[in-house]
């Protein structure tokens, strides 16, 4: 039956917010004293919404309570538009002892604002939220999308990113790249198997400390056209050699290996770093390994990778290099550079897995090496928020280490006094296992400096060759993983204490990355009730 005198109802339409980050309508409310109600459906301009959330008090109730007193908020997702006539019906039970009643309201659309662009017709909200009291500009977020697969054609064509303001509903569309995309499908498609759609997609997301910002990720045209984004981020050469560049700084590759070359800063002194002395001569060497009697080799010494693949686009390029290194069987070794637009620093992963059981004098990572006559200074911030640096020559030459850090040295940083800047190499994450399960070997863990015709900054993870035993050979076993981020940043140092709180923010930034939350939208299809698992036993879940 249809009941209205009993409560009254305003709508209101609302852009998405972090809390709610869809397109909506807020129902306010009012029901009489003595009145318990509880909202069981809602539909609007006939049509079922799948998605609503009740709260009293701003308080959610989780049993659809609408209560006599203080204040009660339907909230309905529904993508209105400008002008649009809406017509709500909200459908449940009054009191204990009614059946089912139906209140209704009409409300229109505001003149001016809504839905971004209808010719887009399906959205999945992301949510950036900012933990660490930094505000991010351009930060870049990787994250996985997830569509029906009759929903979406083309990701790398159809996707776009918008960034919301959810007060004033200002959409702008940002520039992103879509990649990856993979494609699920079962034979006897059900409930449990929806043929499904997934990409990975990257954009630059800007969030003040400590809130959330709302982006849109809106897909489903057919008609779509491949979106052209203006971007610094360029990308000159082929194969290993290329030559990358944005507003901050110039990159070259090494031709043989992929290996960083050189970095040359765009800004300020526009210097030069480099080694180009030994061997292959790159600025970026690990990972690399010494098992007397072979030889000691590096990535950099790669001519060429076992693997290559690169990808390039107008918010990232990527380069993949992976494979085993001459003489090295027994380890699979990776490295992956990031270059961004906008970003000052490049970012590196690096793998290290073992095969088979081998035996060394050093397993190492996170070498960078310099031509000494373009740096005369060091500078570090230690673990525990100290800081010191030194006059390269002053200090011991090699054979002997010159510095000795702590495995997880938050930063590095080669310097030019004359030019006034630096090299910094920043500590992201470093992580090491065993996948077989017991305790990864290291063996005396730390990082360095040394220095002779060139200065070089290196992290061991096993190491006896420059030790009071240096005879020694470690034994590690199959199965060992060794990974590391890193971040390669050139910095200016007219300000030195300016320079260091650069290099510190860079630090606290990539180590706390923007959380990054997803929202999708709910399709008909959707099971209305909660779907089982395929469970070995039945149990009680719920």
């Amino acid at each position: 039956m249809q009941r209205e005198s009993f409560g009254t109802v305003k709508v209101q339409c609302v852009y998405p917010t972090t809390i709610h980050p869809f397109y909506h309508l807020a129902a306010h409310i009012t029901i009489q004293d003595q009145a318990q109600f509880r909202v069981k459906s809602v539909s609007v301009n006939r049509k079922p919404v799948l998605d609503f959330f009740v709260y009293h008090n701003s308080r959610f109730q989780k049993n659809g309570a609408v209560r006599a007193s203080g204040n009660n908020t339907l909230i309905i997702r529904f993508d209105w538009k400008a002008e649009e006539d809406i017509k709500v019906a909200i459908a449940g039970a009054l009191n204990s002892t009614d059946g089912q009643v139906v209140i209704k309201t009409s409300a229109s659309a505001p003149a001016h604002g809504g839905y971004w662009d209808p010719k887009w017709p399906f959205y999945s909200s992301i949510v950036c939220t900012e933990t660490a009291g930094l505000s991010r500009l351009n930060e870049p977020v990787h994250t996985t999308l997830a569509f029906y697969s009759d929903r979406v054609e083309d990701p790398e064509r159809e996707l776009r990113i918008v960034r919301l303001d959810p007060k004033t509903g200002e959409a702008e569309e940002i520039p992103s790249q879509v990649y990856s995309v993979e494609r699920y499908h079962h034979d006897e498609p059900g409930e449990r198997y929806q043929p499904t759609t997934i990409c990975e997609v990257a954009f630059p997301a800007t969030v003040q400390a400590y809130n959330s910002q709302v982006y849109l990720a809106f897909y489903g045209n057919r008609d779509a056209a491949i979106p052209k984004y203006h971007s610094a981020l360029e990308m000159k050469g082929t194969g290993l050699g290329l030559s990358l560049e944005n507003q901050h700084y110039r990159i070259r590759l090494s031709e043989t290996s992929g290996a960083i070359d050189e970095i040359t800063m765009k800004t300020g002194s526009k210097y030069t770093f480099e080694h180009h002395l030994e061997t292959n001569g790159a600025l970026h060497w690990n990972p690399g390994i010494y098992a007397p009697p072979r030889p000691w080799l590096h990535a950099s010494d790669w001519n060429p990778p076992g693997r290559y693949s690169e990808m390039h686009g107008p918010v990232f390029t990527m380069t993949k290099r992976s494979g085993t290194m001459d003489h090295y069987p027994e380890a699979e070794i990776s490295v992956t550079y990031f270059f961004y637009d906008k970003v000052p620093w490049v970012l590196m992963t690096s793998t290290i897995e073992i095969r088979k059981d081998i035996s060394v004098k050093a397993l190492r990572n996170g070498e960078i090496v310099l031509n000494r006559e373009l740096v005369d200074e060091f500078a570090w911030r230690e673990p525990d928020g100290t800081s010191g640096s030194m006059v390269i020559e002053d200090s011991p030459r090699h054979p002997r280490h010159a510095k000795v850090l702590p495995y997880n040295t938050p930063w590095a940083c080669f310097i030019s006094r004359e030019h006034e800047c630096g090299l910094g190499m920043i500590t992201v994450e470093l992580t090491n296992f065993r996948n077989d399960g017991g305790m990864c070997r290291t063996f005396r863990p730390y990082s360095y400096l040394q220095w002779g015709p060139w200065a070089y900054y290196a992290r061991p993870l096993v190491y006896t060759f420059i030790s009071s035993g240096p005879g020694r050979l470690i034994p590690v076993p199959a199965g060992n993983m060794y990974y590391e981020k890193m971040a390669f940043v050139p910095v200016e140092l007219e300000d030195e204490k300016a320079g260091f709180r650069f290099l510190d923010q860079v630090h606290h930034q990539l180590k706390n990355p923007l959380s990054v939350s997803i929202v999708e939208d709910t399709d008909q299809r959707a099971p209305k009730k909660w779907v089982a698992p395929v469970l070995v036993e039945e149990f009680e879940e719920m």
